[in-house]
């Protein structure tokens, strides 16, 4: 088993909605609950039993049933009052915290009506140093398909087509997670109003069309 990765509060991870059984670790007694939203970097918990903001707890789960049961350590940020309570994680092998993204941006192409929509583009980046495609795109970031993702927090600069006859866009960007051998998450930090509403626009456009062929199937 790999050595323990402590997770940085700032980065920002893919999450999915869900409906999963956990076992929350206390010092004196365990909790059953459900966990409403999964991440890479924490989880949404449907508690019926109020967590102190701040408590430091262990959490026990199967993200699905073809993977094994991970244990990690989280952190209580906040409470929403008879909706739950969210945690982030604290430490977690980095092989579970793989495994997660890993199914998480699986799922997350499987899902109708989300805003973010497929689109395959070459992206032009010069701190990369091979060809690079992107996954999907929402308006807030992209998944980028590389054989050698940069570290996280790595600034980039990036031009890619969305569509083949539309204008090229041009973006800065953060990288903000890995999934290792297929790429990274980056998030947009300076896009022009008028691209942002390019990829608004689109993501939109790919909505209806699914629903479209939903209704037609």
């Amino acid at each position: 088993m790999g050595s323990l990765l402590r997770v940085k509060y700032t980065r920002t991870y893919p999450r999915l909605a869900v409906d999963l059984p956990v076992r929350i670790l206390l010092p004196e007694t365990s909790l059953r609950e459900r966990a409403t939203s999964l991440g890479g970097g924490g989880m949404f918990l449907a508690v019926t039993t109020p967590l102190e903001i701040g408590t430091e707890i262990l959490i026990r789960f199967r993200p699905a049933k073809h993977l094994p049961v991970i244990q990690v350590k989280a952190k209580v940020l906040y409470q929403i009052a008879e909706q739950g309570t969210a945690v982030e994680f604290t430490e977690i092998q980095p092989e579970h915290r793989q495994a997660l993204l890993r199914l998480i941006l699986y799922r997350r192409s499987h899902v109708r009506k989300v805003p973010r929509a497929r689109m395959v583009a070459q992206v032009i980046c010069p701190e990369l140093l091979t060809l690079a495609y992107s996954r999907d795109i929402s308006v807030g970031g992209m998944f980028i398909e590389t054989r050698q993702p940069l570290p996280v927090d790595t600034r980039l600069n990036l031009r890619f087509h969305i569509e083949d006859d539309s204008p090229i866009v041009t973006a800065e960007a953060v990288a903000a997670y890995e999934v290792v051998g297929l790429g990274m998450g980056v998030r947009f930090w300076w896009i022009s109003l008028k691209d942002r509403q390019r990829i608004a626009a689109y993501v939109a456009r790919c909505q209806e069309q699914e629903q479209v062929a939903d209704r037609a199937a």
